[in-house]
């Protein structure tokens, strides 16, 4: 099953990153001057570097190696083409190609570490030149996006210090907050040479290049807020050194490998996939004075995201129960305390996106935090639970008890808005966001003639996640003894289930709506949204297969996976963000609900095709989405087609295949009663084994082993440590 992998599919942008500061580079490392795709050095929603560009000895050198596999590392390879130069007594020689090697190296920590190693094959001494061009504009990442337009900074002229030990060359502004911002970069071991006058500032290493003999340079480049050098987030160890910060980096991510569930099989393309999810989420993971979280994405979403967090956390329970711990800690620090419409805040709501950038500190957007989103309370009671059921954390679960009933509160409050009593939304905020879902675009929730839905608005998915939130939250009500709410809730579990059912359903269509407008009229377009209610229970038991045989329609399934929009509707466009694309995360809440109907069969379809899909892609890594074109089957070299501005990696995506790893093998958890059951679990028919190590149930460890025999999957387990009862149903 190995193909050959495309050299640039989706990766036309290289990132790694270090808690705050990430680097967005193209496969030559260079940030091109002019750049519109977001290309940068950024660091608290600010860009901090918006040019690099390399030259070797006045020509483009060209990549041989472009890497980024560790996620905090980024090495390139270079070699040169034909170049005019002279040998050591000034006679005129060309250079044939490939006669150069450049290596350079970057390691994210704290700051950006670089170093460079230029050596020459050639017979004699030949002169060399090195040039390094940088800029830095210091914009707001929302100026970037075009969300938001900002008059120019006043930027002082770059100067190069050399007063100190080492020459650092300084760009700078104080921009409208008040605060000073700084780039620096500090020249460690070399000196370089200061280029004449030109546009951008330039750099020169020169050298009489001897066969054999490297030029070694190294230097820093340094973020620094109101004269205070930045470390971008906390970070465990002090180093004054590339390789010490390497050291300190590959430690931990060996130390993460074994605090995490491990994936073993027979196809190496599956363990490649699984190896980058996980080096992924370790990238992703972000470590600040106020908590840890996972950031949604890369260039455009590394921040703190209410929705994006809770579903990743959900997802990555079988991967390690302590990214929802940290998450569901710090979404609850900033749980909505007070009624700012400004900011869309409601006493009890959990927060949509938080930013700290200069739009933010100056209120010229609402994101302080910003509450825009109608589906994150629900999700954090949900993610509580589920938490609760992987770890039997008790302490957590009792400290977060008044913040999940204060979501709940707001629940109740949210429904009393609308007539039939759904979970609505509308914004208040001159800068917020007109449609909540997790399809946040404005043109993501249409009627049939493809006219946008105004607020308020009542989503289909929405409804399914305030039933398993409050279906949760009456379990939960068990554990903290609470009976009077457990009785409640479960009443109102019923009689929601028959209003949405009433009012949701589309007889005419056999479908459920994508939602109901102020008045309860429907949405009456085929989309993946009722897909995520699937898991929950809210739908009645035809219903539900009704919508199953729908969702793997050949108008939603495209052979990669379903899509967000059917292909018979107005509004379809298949290179669109929501109206037709395929996105990872979408399928695998989809397919927890196949799981739940036990239909493990169209789980392993959902893990196939988007399995594929990774397969065709650059580190096997799947992105936020792709195109919703149809899969020509049996065609190998028709491969999944990008979309431009995915982020990439991205948190969803990144956790995706954990949640519907654990769909198809169909294993419930119940560490409060120490006790892990599967039933009957599958394997696709090109994985003959598969192997997980390091999972975690409360505070048992075991390994598992899957081997799929004709029709069937035997367990075995393996190197259990603490208590735990397994439940394997063939």
């Amino acid at each position: 099953m190995k193909i050959k992998q495309p050299e640039d599919f989706l990766s036309r942008n290289r990132s790694i990153k270090h808690n705050h500061l990430y680097l967005v580079d193209d496969l030559q490392g260079n940030i091109p001057r002019g750049d519109m795709s977001g290309l940068g050095m950024y660091h608290l929603d600010t860009r901090f570097l918006s040019c690099f560009e390399i030259k070797l000895h006045g020509t483009d050198p060209i990549p041989l190696l472009s890497s980024t596999e560790m996620g905090y590392m980024s090495t390139i390879v270079f070699t040169n083409g034909p170049i005019e130069t002279t040998t050591e007594d000034g006679t005129p020689v060309t250079l044939p190609p490939e006669i150069i090697q450049l290596k350079r190296e970057t390691v994210l920590y704290g700051l950006q570490f670089e170093r460079f190693w230029l050596v020459s094959y050639y017979s004699k001494p030949v002169y060399m030149e090195l040039s390094l061009t940088f800029d830095a504009d210091f914009r707001d990442m929302f100026d970037i996006r075009g969300i938001v337009e900002m008059p120019p900074l006043q930027k002082r002229p770059p100067i190069m210090d050399t007063s100190g030990q080492n020459p650092v060359l300084i760009f700078g502004c104080k921009d409208r907050s008040g605060r000073n911002l700084q780039t620096g970069i500090r020249f460690v071991d070399l000196a370089p040479e200061e280029a004449p006058a030109r546009d951008l500032p330039t750099v020169i290493y020169r050298t009489l290049l001897k066969p054999r003999h490297p030029l070694n340079f190294n230097y820093e480049i340094q973020t620094i807020i109101n004269d205070h050098l930045m470390n971008a987030g906390v970070i465990e160890t002090s180093v004054q050194t590339m390789d010490e910060a390497l050291m300190h980096l590959n430690f931990r991510a060996r130390r993460n490998v074994q605090d995490t569930a491990v994936f073993v099989s027979d196809n190496e393309d599956f363990n490649e996939m699984m190896s980058r999810n996980q080096k992924d989420m370790q990238m992703l993971t972000t470590h600040s004075d106020e908590g840890s979280y996972v950031a949604a994405g890369i260039p455009w979403y590394v921040a703190l995201f209410g929705r994006d967090s809770l579903i990743t956390s959900r997802f990555a329970m079988l991967y390690n129960p302590t990214v929802a711990r940290e998450s569901l800690k710090i979404l609850a620090k900033y749980q909505g305390k007070e009624t700012n419409p400004h900011r869309d805040e409601e006493p009890g709501k959990i927060l949509h996106e938080m930013r700290v950038g200069e739009l933010a500190r100056l209120g010229e957007i609402p994101h302080t935090p910003y509450y825009g989103s109608v589906d994150s309370t629900p999700l954090f009671i949900i993610t509580l639970y589920e938490y609760f059921r992987w770890t039997n954390d008790r302490e957590l679960l009792c400290k977060l008890w008044p913040n999940a009933l204060a979501a709940l509160n707001w629940i109740d409050d949210n429904l009393r808005k609308h007539p039939l009593g759904f979970s609505t939304y509308r914004s208040s905020c001159p800068r917020g966001i007109l449609q909540q879902g997790w399809k946040d675009s404005y043109d993501s929730v249409m009627d049939e003639f493809g006219v946008i839905g105004q607020p308020p608005i009542a989503l289909s998915e929405v409804q399914g996640y305030v039933y398993l939130a409050k279906t949760y939250m009456a379990r939960l009500a068990d554990y903290m003894e609470n009976k009077e709410l457990r009785q409640r809730l479960k009443q109102d579990c019923l009689e929601f289930r028959k209003r949405f059912n009433t009012h949701f359903w589309m007889d005419d269509l056999e479908y459920c709506a994508l939602a109901l407008n102020e008045t309860g009229q429907p949405f009456r377009v085929i989309t993946s949204n009722p897909g995520h209610c699937l898991e929950t229970g809210l739908f009645y038991e035809n219903h539900a297969n009704q919508t199953v045989n729908r969702l793997m329609s050949a108008d939603l399934f495209n052979g990669w996976g379903i899509r967000t929009l059917s292909s018979n509707t107005v509004a379809y466009n298949p290179m669109s963000y929501h109206n037709g694309s395929i996105w990872p995360h979408d399928n695998a809440l989809i397919a927890r609900g196949f799981a739940r109907l036990n239909r493990p069969d169209l789980v392993e379809r959902i893990f196939t095709g988007l399995f594929e899909a990774a397969r065709h892609m650059y580190y096997r890594r799947l992105p936020e989405l792709f195109c919703g074109f149809r899969k020509e089957d049996g065609k190998e070299g028709d491969p999944p087609v990008r979309y431009a501005v995915s982020c990439n990696p991205q948190a969803w995506a990144s956790a995706a295949m954990y949640s519907i790893i654990q769909s198809m093998l169909n294993m419930r958890v119940d560490a409060p009663r120490k006790k892990l059951s599967i039933h009957s679990p599958r394997l696709p028919h090109y994985m003959s084994f598969l192997q997980i190590n390091n999972l975690c149930v409360g505070k048992a460890m075991v390994d598992l082993e899957f081997r799929r025999n004709h029709q069937s999957v035997t367990v075995d387990v393996r190197n259990r440590k603490g208590e735990l009862d397994i439940t394997v149903q063939v």
